[in-house]
């Protein structure tokens, strides 16, 4: 089983570096560091005791075109001794080369022999094979593929960073460009790498080309070389797949003498086939396609019990219908809990199983067993390049303040900049911060990719309905009713038609919905929301109160979401979040209308 501690880096003066979740600790003391700094620190330690000259660092933090960076290194380095506590009068861990560059020193006693660079293979802690990934290559011509080839880098980096006989570099220190013109030499002594994977990637008729080779920065040569061809339509699941063979047969090559974890071994095709479908119509993000989703995942695990992927997908698939107010709260998270239990059994690895369990422990609110899970998915895939973004973002707003769950994102953004759910929960963190223009600015953006995304146009709907632009905001609504019945578009729209003040709409929508609730299930937070907006607030009160009793999911919404603002001076609603086990928001918000807010 690959060990997802293998990316943590124990660093001179008591510092534990992990690149995987971007944390650093000083003698148990968690430090926080923006990612510049933290990509500096990473760069330091690759090799403590040895110099980083200044022109290594300006190549790996800064732009070739960057005219101020002199300054800039100066001030980073700056900036980061003063987050370690290493001052002038101690200076114990960097070390200035005036004119040249930067070393993390090494204590009197500590000797090379300690240093895992030189220990025989096969010892614990032996060196290990320093590999890059470069950005794959786009060979189809179509600046529309040039999201697939970006996420399929990171699926392979992530792939081979699970690998705990290699020492992958971060994709933060690989991201300047694809290297090809450089050199071998010239990229070796840039990210002091041994060995360099490069890719491309080609799409004709409908079929996908991957091409990847191993190449050796010591002996400039072909160390491996592979071709894989794919007809699936599923672009998640065939990423997954390839990833995972070039990992495999990278660390083969590179250390085939050192124990990789458990083999990848492929699930039956039955299995594998209702995976797909289950990922096509998971991504559908409608009423139907989640229920489809769900049918597919059960197949797929009745077809093959030992793929542990298809449990992960199935606890996601309960954790949507819950979410979604699709499907009873407690039996959805029951379910969900289950199947991620069991996938984390099988395997430790999954980082979408350990996603998909800590929502189960952040809806029930235990917040500390979800904090946990969510740390091994960081660790294991600290881009979210699997799961369910949604769930730790979630968690985040619940759990800390608002305003660097942005931080956060946009950090993760940094290496998937072309990921539209990313983008999403970007927009939806502006949209609980009460930026509703910056909000809005996002989601524009997200729309060139990707203009049929349903929960693009629902967050939308939100934001100009809190700018008081109701016609559009019931217009992006009906536009996701007509790609795709979806639950959430007509909870949404309740929300819209009160705030509007058609209040015959909203109770349109609550009968249906109460309806629902008597002979299905519908979300008591949603009708909560509406009833808010509707300015009944006992109504709302009421349906909060069920909420809590079901643990409905959506109440991890309660803390930040705008809809139940009226309500924010009822000491019943701090009443609720204290039982929730949550702080509430320790900011003021307002919700001032700009000038060009109108009513449409």
């Amino acid at each position: 089983m690959p060990n997802p501690e293998c990316a943590v880096r124990i660093l001179p003066g008591g510092i534990r570096l992990d690149e995987r979740s971007g944390e650093v600790y000083r003698n148990g003391t968690k430090i926080s560091l923006p990612e510049q700094l933290f990509r500096l620190l990473v760069l330091l330690g690759e090799h403590p005791g040895e110099v980083v000259t200044r022109e290594e660092i300006r190549q790996n933090l800064w732009s070739d075109t960057y005219v101020n960076f002199e300054d800039s290194i100066n001030s980073a380095v700056r900036r980061l001794r003063q987050s370690l506590e290493d001052t002038a009068d101690t200076r114990q861990l960097i070390e200035t080369l005036p004119g040249h560059g930067y070393r993390f020193l090494l204590p009197p006693d500590h000797s090379k022999s300690n240093s895992v660079h030189s220990k025989p293979d096969g010892s614990p802690g032996a060196t290990k094979p320093r590999l890059a990934a470069l950005p794959f290559d786009n060979l189809s011509g179509d600046p529309a593929d040039l999201c697939l080839v970006d996420s399929l880098t990171d699926a392979v980096i992530t792939a081979l960073a699970k690998k705990p006989a290699l020492h992958v570099k971060p994709r933060c220190l690989v991201m300047g460009g694809k290297g090809r013109n450089q050199g071998l030499a010239a990229i070796g002594k840039k990210l002091k790498v041994d060995a360099v994977l490069q890719g491309s990637l080609v799409r004709f008729e409908g079929s996908f080309r991957v091409s990847a080779q191993l190449l050796s920065v010591a002996g400039e040569e072909h160390l491996w070389a592979e071709t894989y061809n794919c007809n699936t339509s599923d672009v998640l699941a065939f990423q997954m797949e390839v990833a995972e063979k070039i990992a495999a047969q990278v660390a083969d090559k590179l250390a085939p003498s050192r124990n990789h974890g458990s083999p990848y071994i492929p699930p039956k095709r039955e299995a594998h086939d209702a995976h797909l479908k289950a990922h096509l119509s998971f991504r559908l993000f409608t009423n139907d396609g989640f229920w489809k989703a769900r049918q597919y995942w059960k197949k797929a695990v009745q077809e093959d019990p030992c793929y542990p992927q298809a449990y992960a997908g199935l606890a996601e698939s309960y954790n949507m219908l819950g979410m979604t107010g699709l499907l009873d709260s407690t039996d959805a998270l029951d379910e969900a809990r289950d199947a991620a239990s069991h996938a984390v059994k099988m395997d430790g690895s999954l980082a979408e199983a350990h996603s998909a369990l800590a929502h189960t422990y952040a809806a029930e609110w235990n917040w500390v067993a979800a904090g946990e899970e969510f740390r091994k998915a960081l660790h294991l895939d600290p881009n979210l390049t699997t799961g369910n973004p949604c769930h730790y973002v979630e968690f985040l707003m619940a759990t800390t303040d608002p305003a660097d769950v942005v931080s956060e994102i946009e950090r993760i953004r940094v290496t998937r900049p072309l990921s539209s759910f990313l983008g999403i929960m970007l927009g939806w963190a502006h949209y609980s911060n009460r930026n509703y223009d910056r909000a809005l600015q996002v989601y524009q953006e997200v729309l060139k990719n990707d203009p049929r995304h349903p929960l693009v146009h629902l967050m939308l709907a939100l934001n100009y309905s809190q700018k008081k632009r109701y016609r559009i905001a019931i217009e992006e609504c009906r536009n996701v009713l007509s790609i795709g019945k979806t639950r959430l578009a007509l909870n949404f729209l309740g929300c819209i038609y009160a705030a509007s003040g058609n209040r015959s709409g909203a109770r349109e929508v609550i009968h249906q919905l109460r309806k629902l609730l008597r002979t299905s299930f519908a979300s008591p937070y949603v009708l909560a929301a509406i009833h808010a907006r509707l300015g009944e607030t006992e109504a709302a009160f009421d349906f909060l109160e069920q909420a809590c009793e079901r643990h409905d999911p959506e109440l991890l919404w309660l803390r930040w979401d705008p809809q139940l603002d009226t309500l924010r001076s009822d000491p019943r609603l701090q009443n609720l979040l204290t039982r929730m086990g949550v702080q509430p928001v320790p900011l003021p918000w307002s919700t001032p209308l700009d000038e060009n807010s109108r009513k449409q």
